[in-house]
């Protein structure tokens, strides 16, 4: 399969592992195309001639960014979205319109994609942990809780005296960078989210072989793993209450080493990257084969019209940082999907 990747990458070496011809587009430099600016739906065609490529899929992969490549809707390719944080991007919604089908990784949210507006599929799809990335316990686990992650930031304000309150009542690494050698070092891997979101830290703690104490929250945790037998869960926002259950695990070494290994096993074989690619690929064949991509052209007035929505929705939405200049910007992609 020929597969355009526009964004995150968190796929692309799973796609080429698994024999596909991977092309990625977007703003980092590990990008095989790396954009400076917006990408026109005209450039972004002219691109793909220019290498002679003919897209199979067109996946777009969620890195928390604003949209820089546009025309999607219009693609005579099979396009498939992941919307990783929703919850902060009310926006993916009508977007998500030009798409002939969408993974949604937080369940909760999975609701506000099935609209009448927006018939395309959406589906829940939750995170991972890339293997690749997450050492086999070895050595000693001197750190008894860490926490890797971004602590300062407007996005998630409460994380800060959450660490701090936690660290007043029991022992805390805090720190940023690979997480990888620091949960390899780690029993209990700390957890605290933005939303209420089941995010990365979740799946990569525990392939770590760390134990996971995160909040007891939606969006299918309690789906996934269970509680008490392949993770440790607190009261969200209640580091008190975190604290007390990071105390009483380290205090049973023998119960803790069994709760990690369990979490463990139940991640490795049902929430890697290559099983969740696997899904992807799946799904691109199934709408291809069914006809998906004439069905969206088909239609493609009315897909504009949501997609002009989303523009809209970033030129006017007050709460998000953005400068005159790319309000503006927005603003006329707006009037020119519409």
């Amino acid at each position: 399969m020929r597969i355009v990747n526009l964004h995150h990458r968190a796929f692309v070496p799973t796609f080429r592992k698994l024999g596909h011809e991977v092309l990625s587009i977007g703003t980092t430099p590990d990008c095989d195309v790396v954009l400076s600016e917006p990408l026109s739906h005209k450039r972004f065609l002219e691109l793909l001639a220019g290498r002679d490529l003919r897209p199979d899929l067109v996946f777009w992969c969620d890195a928390c960014q604003l949209p820089w490549i546009f025309g999607l809707e219009s693609l005579p390719a099979v396009v498939i979205g992941y919307s990783v944080d929703q919850y902060m991007n009310p926006w993916h919604v009508p977007w998500s319109a030009g798409f002939d089908a969408l993974f949604v990784a937080q369940k909760d949210y999975l609701p506000f994609f099935a609209t009448p507006e927006t018939p395309r599929p959406a589906a829940w799809l939750p995170l991972f942990c890339d293997p690749a990335k997450c050492p086999a316990p070895a050595g000693e686990r001197d750190i008894p809780v860490s926490f890797v992650g971004t602590v300062g930031g407007t996005a998630n304000p409460d994380r800060a005296p959450f660490l701090d309150a936690f660290r007043r009542r029991a022992p805390l690494v805090a720190t940023g960078g690979a997480y990888g050698p620091v949960y390899g070092r780690s029993r209990i891997v700390l957890n605290q989210s933005a939303a209420g979101e089941l995010n990365f830290r979740v799946f990569e703690a525990m392939a770590c072989g760390a134990a996971l104490l995160t909040e007891d929250v939606g969006n299918g945790l309690r789906e996934l793993f269970a509680p008490g037998e392949d993770l440790l869960v607190y009261r969200r926002g209640d580091p008190a209450e975190a604290a007390e259950k990071a105390l009483s695990a380290l205090a049973d070494p023998d119960r803790l080493a069994a709760l990690a290994a369990s979490g463990r096993r139940r991640t490795l074989t049902g929430h890697t990257v290559a099983i969740r690619a696997r899904r992807i690929l799946a799904t691109a064949r199934r709408l291809a084969a069914t006809g998906a991509v004439g069905r969206r052209l088909a239609r493609l007035a009315r897909i504009r019209a949501e997609v002009a929505k989303a523009y809209l929705f970033l030129a006017t939405d007050q709460t998000l940082p953005l400068p005159p200049d790319q309000r503006q910007f927005f603003l006329e992609m707006a009037g020119g999907a519409g």
